[in-house]
């Protein structure tokens, strides 16, 4: 009896793998893959992008094309793939300016950010760091609130502008931590430079343009926007350990139009998982302080979900609005 259990046991096993097997060779690329990024090229999601369809194209012996689509907050592009016929030849690498934070904020959005796609897999995160002039007399976050509470409205923060990640970041630091801070939205190069000289005291700052800044000492690090430690900066603690699950960064994700089939996800999925693992793809994520996320098509799923809700609260709570 424990013989044949064991023997169904294994042929139940045989006829999973040889399943999996039939579904990842059930779709085999026959024409180029168009991905498009919904930004300029040259910028840090083109970047990603790029190297992650070089390596794709090699495990998958496929052609990837790269279609930049600037435009309207990115939805220009999300809206041509939202619209694309769902076969598996045109993708979006999408991020989380562009599918969760922006459409919280535009009102003209002709397309469901997050449940007209199908997603692949989350590609990779960078977390954002919170830094102050170094005049300002504190050195750690608790020392930040409890000098924030002592002189409310007196210290401003800077961003990339109103509604975006820097800026959205901020108001849940001060809505978690009580505090009155005031916004000042920058749309130029200036934004780094008048907090190096004071004009502005904080800045939640993407980790690669902050990092090189940190470490010359023109501006001091007081948490990262994650829940761990990271090592780009060892020593400096994560704000959740004051602000429980407090985490802010940015992130790369890869999807297909609603109704791609499943063994065309599935073979994606595995094309990324394998390229993610290359030194190639993750030397260079890294050196843009970005770390490989991948994720299954559900979890994915959940995790834009999860966000989408998060920041759409963010936006509703602080009452943002683009006048």
């Amino acid at each position: 009896m424990k013989r044949r259990r064991a023997l169904a046991s294994l042929a139940a096993l045989a006829v999973t793998a040889a399943a999996r097997q039939a579904v990842a060779q059930a779709w085999q690329p026959g024409q180029p893959i168009h991905v498009v990024v919904p930004g300029p090229a040259g910028n840090a999601l083109d970047a990603l992008a790029r190297l992650m369809t070089a390596a794709m194209a090699q495990s998958m012996k496929a052609s990837f094309v790269i279609d930049n689509k600037p435009g309207a907050s990115g939805h220009i592009g999300g809206e041509f793939v939202a619209r694309a016929k769902p076969d598996g030849y045109t993708l979006v690498f999408g991020s989380s300016t562009t599918h969760v934070v922006s459409p919280h904020i535009l009102t003209d959005i002709k397309y469901k950010p997050v449940d007209d796609f199908e997603p692949i897999s989350l590609i990779a995160k960078v977390a954002n760091v919170l830094v102050c002039n170094p005049e300002l007399p504190v050195k750690t976050v608790p020392e930040l609130i409890a000098y924030a509470k002592a002189n409310p409205g007196k210290l401003s923060y800077g961003s990339t502008g109103i509604g975006s990640n820097l800026h959205l970041g901020m108001e849940l630091f001060r809505m978690m931590s009580g505090t009155d801070m005031q916004h000042v939205p920058y749309s130029s190069a200036s934004l780094q430079l008048d907090l190096i000289a004071g004009r502005i005291q904080l800045l939640l700052d993407n980790m690669p343009v902050a990092v090189p800044n940190v470490r010359a000492g023109k501006v001091r690090a007081l948490g990262v926007a994650s829940l761990q430690r990271q090592p780009e900066l060892p020593d400096v603690p994560p704000i959740a350990d004051t602000l429980p699950g407090y985490e802010v960064g940015a992130w790369g994700v890869l999807m297909a139009p609603k109704a791609t089939p499943r063994p065309v996800i599935d073979t994606l999925n595995a094309a990324v998982r394998t390229a993610l693992e290359t030194p190639e793809v993750r030397d260079g994520f890294l050196k843009q302080s970005f770390h490989p996320a991948p994720m299954t098509p559900e979890q994915t799923g959940a995790f834009l979900r999860a966000e989408y809700e998060k920041w759409g609260k963010v936006v509703r709570d602080a009452d943002i609005k683009i006048n």
